[in-house]
């Protein structure tokens, strides 16, 4: 008798002796208590726009944490009936349940129920896989045990539902609300409970984005188990099944497809400043001045008019007809558009090219290009700040220049091979001529004309070379849009950002981004520039504006065009908004003969102004002081008698008012002296065309 007790007591320290070493060697590389309460799932960093409207999400797993007093109470509940209803009982885990499974599984030969209670199933989505073999079941119950030694049960159940996979690459109960319902968990109904609690059993299966039916009856079996466990009522229970869904619509489009190069743009700086760490898992915030109403305006505005391009003028090859290459890049037409606030600095809007899944160049800030007459500002707020008047005279006549390098001479051409002699620096800023500009930097100095480039904003190289008056150098787009800001901004130069805030999950800030602004220019040159622009619009290349795409109000800009009509540019601005656009072809080649910058690039950028509301007649220009009007004569830019013909008000600065009068329209005798004066001219036109 004592023999066979000593047998079996030994049998027993036996048994559990294996039952210890095999545990014991299962448990070996299993996480310690503090790594456990050290651990942190990884969250989707979230990006905002300027008006904090979530725009898209920077994740491994698409994750929002949310602490356990947020979360309704009947979708705890929910959980809790559906998936362990001993959850406040147990030690982490449920020995009946265990016991119940086992006899199960061997019964049938195969592992068919599982017996996990909340905080295995969460000890496995931390740490372990999701094969279901002894091994890791008994890992995972080792892992349980710990983590109930850690934490509390309501720190588990917040660890657990923010740890849940909901399909969709969405994990955690926070973001699998707003991705199904579009609306934070704290707001759901028992029905919306019910439903997504139904959900991570199979998100393959009973995802009401890939069949609402079997979702639904899921979401009937939920609430029926609620009842039987006493955490509803019937009645509850019948109004919840009669409760509508509504669902937000799947959201990868809808996130992932606005501002593809605007938000590539956020990556690289993030991961530069914060490492990528931060931007995929840290569940931090990034607050962008990125407006996304202004944004979808301006993609329909490029994708629209590129399209309307391609079949008006029989452009090949068509968007239409690529098909996707890494190793070829697309040949067909490309656009870009950038909007800032040109008193901050903060872009609000970003093209960087046609289609981003297609080609990730972004035509903003990496092309560089020539920009045509786009540069000629430049050269007259050189002029304006060097003491010329608008209302000065230049000679659009040819010339033959030299270029250091160059074994050819240049020779200049006006876009319509014609000469208007003597014109105003207003009328050939307006008319865009080229042969009067080239006599213009001659008189300043191309070095001079550089130097006021670079302080403006121009950061790429400017070669101090007459050709600069016509736009030869390249430039990016952002860079040529920045320093337009400069006139539009009184002369106090800005530096765009699109990043104004950064937080880490716990709402720290990181980083906080203000305007940075320097006065660079008299803010009575630079509003004598605005007011010049704005005759390119009124009278001169950018009259189709109001022409044809009704903008009404204030509003200044200059057109561009390259040789062989390669590069088209628009960039202007309104005391709102400024904004540049570019089409042309990555190769460079010609995008059709006669393709300008109003034909090509003002449609889009006229087109994007009106429909963000950017001009309104009611809205001008601030006038600094140190200007004034005086009334001049057309002609000859001198003070108006009463015998000029045509006159206009011209802007001066206070101390260079013109104080000579028209000497060519002084009595009875104008008339006579004015048609000798043209017929001359006529001669002189003749003799050299």
């Amino acid at each position: 008798m004592k023999k066979g007790i000593l047998a079996g007591f030994i049998a027993f320290l036996v048994f559990w002796g294996a039952v210890f070493g095999v545990v014991s060697v299962l448990s070996r590389g299993l996480p310690s208590l503090k790594l456990i309460e050290r651990y942190k799932p990884p969250l989707a960093t979230e990006v905002f726009d300027r008006n904090g409207v979530p725009i898209y999400q920077f994740y491994i797993e698409r994750r929002s944490s949310v602490s356990l007093r947020k979360v309704p109470k009947d979708l705890i509940n929910a959980f809790i009936a559906l998936e362990d209803r001993k959850f406040y009982q147990h030690w982490g885990i449920y020995l009946p349940g265990i016991l119940r499974a086992l006899y199960v599984d061997l019964t049938r030969g195969r592992v068919a129920q599982g017996a996990s209670t909340i905080t295995q199933q969460l000890a496995r989505n931390m740490f372990l896989t999701q094969k279901r073999n002894l091994k890791r079941k008994i890992r995972e119950a080792v892992l349980a045990i710990r983590i109930e030694r850690t934490f509390s049960k309501d720190q588990i159940l917040e660890r657990y539902l923010n740890q849940i996979y909901f399909g969709h690459g969405v994990y955690g109960v926070e973001a699998a609300s707003r991705y199904y319902f579009g609306k934070s968990v704290s707001d759901l109904n028992l029905a919306e409970c019910a439903m997504l609690a139904a959900i991570p059993r199979s998100p393959l299966l009973y995802s009401p984005y890939r069949n609402f039916k079997r979702a639904k009856r899921r979401q009937k079996l939920v609430l029926r188990i609620m009842k039987e466990g006493g955490f509803i009522t019937d009645a509850e229970m019948k109004q919840a099944l009669a409760t509508p869904i509504a669902l937000a619509g799947p959201q990868e489009e809808r996130v992932e497809g606005i501002a593809p190069y605007f938000l590539d743009m956020v990556r690289k700086y993030v991961v530069q400043r914060y490492g990528e760490d931060f931007l995929y898992t840290s569940g931090g915030k990034i607050y962008t001045t990125l407006d996304l109403e202004l944004q979808k305006i301006a993609e329909a505005a490029v994708d629209s008019f590129l399209d309307l391009y391609e079949e008006e003028y029989d452009l090949e090859p068509k968007k239409a007809d690529y098909v996707r290459d890494t190793l070829n890049p697309p040949q067909y037409l490309q656009g870009a558009l950038v909007a800032m606030d040109p008193y901050t600095g903060e872009i609000r809007a970003l093209v960087g090219g046609r289609d981003y899944d297609d080609s990730k160049f972004n035509r903003v800030t990496q092309m560089r290009r020539q920009p045509g007459s786009a540069f000629k500002p430049f050269v007259y707020t050189a002029a304006i700040d060097n003491g010329y008047n608008p209302s000065d005279m230049l000679m659009d006549v040819p010339l033959a220049l030299r270029i250091p390098g160059v074994e050819e001479l240049w020779y200049p051409e006006n876009y319509d091979g014609r000469y208007l002699g003597p014109i105003t620096l207003r009328r050939a800023l307006a008319l865009s001529r080229n042969l009067a500009t080239a006599h213009l930097i001659l008189e300043l100095g191309p070095s001079v004309v550089a130097e006021y480039a670079r302080k403006m904003g121009i950061e790429s190289s400017v070669p101090p070379y007459p050709s600069i008056a016509l736009g030869s150098p390249t430039l990016s787009l952002l860079e040529i849009t920045r320093a337009y800001a400069t006139i539009a901004n009184l002369g106090s130069r800005i530096d765009p950002y699109f990043v104004a805030r950064i937080e880490d999950p716990e709402g720290r800030i990181l980083e906080e981004n203000f305007p940075r602004t320097v006065q660079v220019l008299d803010s009575s040159t630079a509003y004598i520039m605005v007011d010049m622009l704005k005759s390119v619009i009124e009278e001169g290349t950018g009259r189709l504006a109001w022409m044809s795409y009704g903008l009404q109000g204030a509003m200044a800009g200059k057109t561009g065009t390259t040789n062989e009509y390669r590069d088209t540019w628009f960039i202007g601005f309104s005391p709102r908004l400024l904004a540049g656009v570019w089409v042309g072809f990555d190769s460079l080649r010609t995008i059709t003969e006669g393709a300008v910058g109003a034909r090509f690039a003002l449609p889009i950028w006229a087109t994007f102004m009106r429909e963000a509301g950017a001009v309104d007649t009611l809205v001008d220009f601030l006038i600094p002081e140190g200007v004034a009007w005086a009334e001049v004569c057309s002609q000859t830019g001198m003070l108006a008698t009463p015998y000029c013909p045509e006159t206009r008000m011209e802007i001066f600065k206070v101390d260079n008012i013109p104080t000579v009068s028209c000497t060519l329209h002084t009595g009875s005798e104008w008339r006579k002296e004015w048609e000798q004066f043209k017929k001359l001219e006529e001669g002189y036109l003749r003799g050299v065309r």
